[in-house]
């Protein structure tokens, strides 16, 4: 079980490497990946002080589950927004509160979907600049998912 946990922890992002998210980030990152139990299920964890990037991708059963993934991925978002020729169906939504900036972007790729979550403590006056590098990421995943 242990050496399960330390795999997990070590392993790289299937989609994104430490150097892109790092990048986005503003410096050097501590990532964590884990693996869910479905074989195509897992979470990046790329984290720096002030800054954080998740990306979940996960088996959807289905197309129509897409929806219900969607709508409770950005629940409570605002300045929802289509993201074209990035997946399909994919939305960008902001979330956060007065002293942090967060961004998702939601999509999907065949039958797998993906949320991408960048929080900052930047300012809010930042918040165009984090849904950009929100977006330019969400390219980089879906690509890597196609």
């Amino acid at each position: 079980m242990h050496l399960l946990l330390l795999f997990a922890a070590s392993a790289a992002c299937p989609v994104l490497n430490a150097a892109t998210a790092g990048g986005a980030l503003g410096g050097a990152v501590q990532t964590t990946v884990t693996r869910s139990d479905k074989s195509t299920g897992f979470v990046c964890q790329f984290v720096r002080p002030g800054n954080e990037l998740n990306i979940e991708v996960s088996a959807l059963s289905g197309p129509d589950q897409f929806a219900h993934f969607l709508e409770t991925a950005c629940q409570g978002g605002r300045d929802v927004a289509p993201l074209k020729a990035i997946g399909n169906e994919a939305v960008a939504c902001s979330l956060g509160k007065s002293d942090q900036i967060v961004e998702k972007a939601v999509g999907r790729v065949r039958n797998q979907a993906f949320v991408i979550r960048f929080s900052t403590t930047a300012n809010a006056a930042d918040g165009k600049a984090v849904r950009g590098k929100t977006t330019a990421l969400a390219e980089q995943v879906a690509g890597s998912l196609f």
